[in-house]
């Protein structure tokens, strides 16, 4: 069994989850069977919340129009504030997936 977080870089991170998930094309006969299946745009979405560090007190927000390519899309990035604990920031990352190698 695992324990802990072992795929975060940062070392304030309380949970990270990654979800992998393709889009589906079906083939339909004139009934409405699905009779074939084939996937596309695979894409792989990681969200990580931690602690902000020390004084920290605002983030710089990474969710903005204009980002480009293939890698690490910043979708949503938050900030919580409670009043019985240390102040966390959220942020998730979309990118895309490698398709099937050729053989």
């Amino acid at each position: 069994m695992a324990f802990g977080i072992k795929s975060s870089e940062k070392n304030e991170a309380e949970s990270y989850t990654e979800d992998n998930t393709v889009e589906v094309a079906e083939l339909k006969n004139k009934n409405g069977t699905i009779i074939d299946m084939t996937t596309h745009g695979g894409k792989k979405e990681v969200t990580e919340e931690f602690f902000l560090a020390a004084e920290a007190t605002t983030i710089t927000n990474e969710a903005l129009n204009g980002q480009t390519g293939a890698t690490d899309i910043v979708t949503k990035h938050s900030l919580t504030e409670k009043n019985n604990e240390y102040q966390k920031a959220s942020i998730t990352k979309v990118s895309a997936l490698a398709g099937p190698v050729a053989g």
